[in-house]
């Protein structure tokens, strides 16, 4: 029995560090597709390279932080979950990368706005879903997530006619 509830804290942890990276990389690639400007000469393969290379070195960065901090805060040792755990991240990132590149394949520079609205889905699902697991009313989950959805339309409507 103990064994069994164990082995549901260590997945209950997995998955809490597959979403937390998920979303982490969600948003910085978010805000990295907000503020570049979509230059007339990029290719859809340089744009897909530039994706996955910002992905994977914010996953990097924050590996190694996660493993120091691992070891600082068990004297230097390095627990047998922590290899699981940089797994989940890693997956967490790979699933926030695929759903900024995958637009971008299909429709080129045009995809980027579906790319920017699948993150922002993503963002907005998680969050409904954690407000109301906090106990949230629909309502107000739904404003939480409203909010997120203005303030990140916005954006892209600013980015839009500033001709970024």
């Amino acid at each position: 029995m103990n064994r069994l509830l164990l082995g549901r804290e260590h997945q209950h942890e997995e998955l809490r560090e597959c979403i937390t990276m998920s979303l982490y990389i969600n948003l910085s690639l978010l805000a990295v597709l907000l503020v570049i400007p979509v230059n007339q000469g990029q290719t859809r393969i340089q744009m897909i390279v530039f994706i996955i290379m910002t992905a994977l070195a914010l996953l990097v960065a924050h590996q190694i932080a996660f493993r120091l901090s691992s070891r600082f805060m068990n004297e230097g040792v390095v627990h047998r979950e922590v290899p699981r755990l940089l797994l989940a991240q890693a997956l967490g990132a790979a699933t926030a990368a695929g759903l900024a590149v995958i637009p971008i394949l299909l429709f080129g520079r045009e995809g980027i706005w579906l790319s920017e609205s699948l993150l922002l889905a993503f963002v907005c699902a998680i969050g409904f879903i954690a407000s109301r697991s906090g106990g949230a009313t629909r309502l107000r989950a739904a404003g939480y997530v409203g909010f997120l959805i203005v303030v990140v339309t916005s954006l892209i409507v600013f980015k839009h006619y500033a001709g970024a």
